[in-house]
């Protein structure tokens, strides 16, 4: 037989397509919706253009997470998983290449690796507080389509001796689907190895010798993302094991005031309530603050006049 006679004979009808692709969506099996789809488009002419725009779909499906709760109990507890939202980010030029630059790497991995090359997936931000390092985090999950879990560093961090290293070595040894893993304040797990002989010296090394072994064995699926704003404390041997470090420094005066000019948009506050010099302030978390203050005690001011007779309803 042919090839193009055994493509033929193997082509799905759509008639037959579609009908197995509702039954498996009705009884739940969403995998089995994809591979119907794949088996369809392994009927089409090859290099047409309704097979490239099929499996372009198929590769573009929802990634998503195991539901915490179906994790084992030595590790569910020490993650908090966050629903995607939209927020207020502010990117400057340098962030928003640097996003861009990751996003493409890793929508074409495969052709990375065909020449061994594999995509970047440690990352490191630091910079001075409140300037949107977890923001940051949450804006790439979300531009990847990737569900964000955070490490809860309170239940990670224990007090008995070896517990940290065993809770770091659960958690990056289990978490195996598409995610991005984020740990804030990662100076917490990272701090700089010293000659001390004392017991906290010794529970220091062996949670940063813990975490250089481990970071290694992420899977290549997950994006593992830390921030600090202490970087200087930072062992070196730890540092280097991140494939990028992005540093979001304090926003400059012009930028405060394209923040400003964003979230007044975004919270539909008119620009004439903007009368104090916001941008005196340092961090774009203060300026948010501040904002949400002032278009409060607007609305104190809009309401009566939106329901003038609120006791005669």
């Amino acid at each position: 037989m042919s090839n193009e006679a055994a493509v033929e004979e193997k082509k799905m009808p759509p008639s037959e397509a579609i009908q197995r692709m509702i039954l498996s969506i009705n009884a739940g099996r969403e995998g089995d919706f994809y591979k119907i789809a794949e088996e369809f488009a392994e009927g089409l002419a090859r290099g047409g253009n309704n097979r490239h725009k099929i499996q372009n779909a198929i590769r573009q499906k929802p990634v998503k997470l195991r539901r915490l709760d179906e994790l084992p109990h030595n590790v569910k507890h020490l993650l908090i998983q966050s629903p995607q939202k939209e927020e207020n980010v502010f990117l400057n030029d340098h962030v928003r290449d640097f996003i861009k630059a990751l996003l493409f790497e890793w929508e074409n991995k495969d052709a990375y690796s065909l020449h061994n090359i594999p995509a970047r997936n440690k990352i490191l931000l630091h910079g001075p507080t409140g300037n949107g390092k977890t923001t940051i985090a949450r804006y790439i999950a979300r531009k990847s389509g990737l569900p964000f879990v955070e490490i809860n560093s309170d239940s990670v961090i224990d007090s008995h001796i070896g517990s940290t290293s065993t809770n770091i070595h659960n958690i990056m040894n289990t978490l195996k689907e598409p995610c991005v893993l984020f740990w804030d304040e990662i100076d917490s797990i990272g701090y700089k190895r010293g000659g001390g002989e004392d017991a906290a010296a010794h529970e220091n090394s062996r949670m940063v010798n813990s975490i250089l072994v481990n970071i290694e064995r992420i899977e290549n699926s997950v994006v593992f993302i830390g921030a600090t704003n202490r970087v200087e404390v930072l062992d070196s041997a730890f540092m280097r094991r991140f494939d990028l470090k992005l540093e979001i420094p304090a926003p400059t005066t012009m930028e405060k005031c394209l923040f400003v000019d964003k979230l007044l948009t975004y919270h539909k506050l008119p620009v004439s309530i903007y009368k104090e010099d916001v941008t005196q302030l340092e961090s774009f978390s203060d300026i948010k603050n501040k904002i949400i203050e002032i278009g409060r005690a607007h609305m104190l001011t809009l309401i009566p006049t939106l329901n003038p007779h609120p006791h005669e309803q």
